[in-house]
């Protein structure tokens, strides 16, 4: 019997997503958080279980499959943005359509990682100073602040962001961020994240050279990396970084296993003058669109503190 074929643009779209959001409901997602094989015992000691999606997680994710479903939202989208493409950036479209949100981790699962990786905020009395790197629009900034201020009942929160984005940059100041131009601006910053950054600035080395700065003596840093390493710079014409972090090229003819490149990060994240204090995988996910419900990749999200020598 021949295969069904639906006729028109529309139509076929909406044919495979069926298909696609099918795929997605059988999805094993608790491949999300495991590992293939244990890393070298230094970091495997290290290592915090997650095992599979929270309430928290479950709820985003049906959240992005209601709003994967409103096919006349999309359809707006994706003629705003064949307009707005000619003098913007996808950053900033995204910011303009409040579309494209991400998720990596719930507080729940934030607490665990921080907790595991020696942020104690309960020792402090009176502020918090927390620093998100390439903020984005701010949904998984606050998700890092709520749980700071779950850890601490009794601090209060100093909020900074960094963001290339103009239309990020309004969004995050309606949520109470205090935009900052350089890392620089500050100092002794108790916790800086950074998620998802590395891959897509133009000196990520430079980056870690900043984030060391700027970071308290005891403070701790959350640095998370998309694995398999792809670089990709959306602010100049090569979208090529000026060093790579990571030679992720193939070992004997085959690609490299996520195990593999995550040893190769914790131990970049250590000559980088960093100690590696706990770190899981997890999935970075993206609100769909008319293709699918959502989009992931995996995280490896690393908490580190300054070593007291470099």
């Amino acid at each position: 019997m021949a295969l069904y074929r639906p006729r028109g643009t529309l139509a076929r779209v909406i044919y495979a997503k069926f298909h696609n959001d099918n795929f997605l409901e059988n999805l094993d997602t608790q491949q999300w958080y495991s590992l293939n094989c244990e890393l070298p015992q230094k970091f495997q000691s290290k290592f915090v279980g997650l095992k599979q999606p929270d309430t928290t997680t479950i709820r985003w994710l049906d959240r992005a499959k209601m709003l994967s479903s409103n096919i006349w939202l999309h359809l707006w989208h994706a003629l705003a943005r064949s307009v707005l493409q000619i003098f913007m950036t996808q950053t900033d479209i995204n910011g303009l359509l409040k579309r494209g949100s991400m998720f990596i981790l719930s507080e729940e699962q934030f607490c665990k990682l921080l907790e595991a990786g020696g942020f104690l905020p309960k020792s402090f009395t009176e502020t918090i100073t927390l620093l998100d790197i390439g903020a984005g629009d701010g949904e998984v900034s606050l998700r890092v602040a709520n749980s700071v201020a779950e850890l601490s009942k009794n601090a209060v929160l100093q909020l900074f962001a960094t963001e290339a984005s103009w239309t990020m940059r309004e969004r995050l100041k309606k949520l109470n961020f205090n935009i900052v131009t350089e890392i620089s601006d500050l100092h002794s910053v108790d916790l800086i994240s950074c998620l998802n950054v590395l891959d897509r600035c133009y000196d990520p080395f430079q980056l870690l050279a900043d984030i060391h700065n700027a970071l308290a003596p005891t403070g701790r840093a959350v640095i998370a990396l998309v694995l398999p390493y792809m670089h990709y710079v959306e602010t100049n014409t090569s979208h090529l970084p000026l060093r790579p972090l990571m030679d992720n090229s193939k070992r004997n003819g085959r690609e490299l296993s996520f195990e593999e490149e995550a040893t190769m990060f914790l131990e970049l994240l250590e000559n980088c003058g960093f100690r590696v204090e706990s770190w899981t995988k997890a999935p970075y996910l993206c609100e769909g669109d008319l293709r699918q419900s959502f989009y992931w990749l995996i995280d490896l999200i690393v908490v580190v503190s300054k070593k007291s020598t470099y």
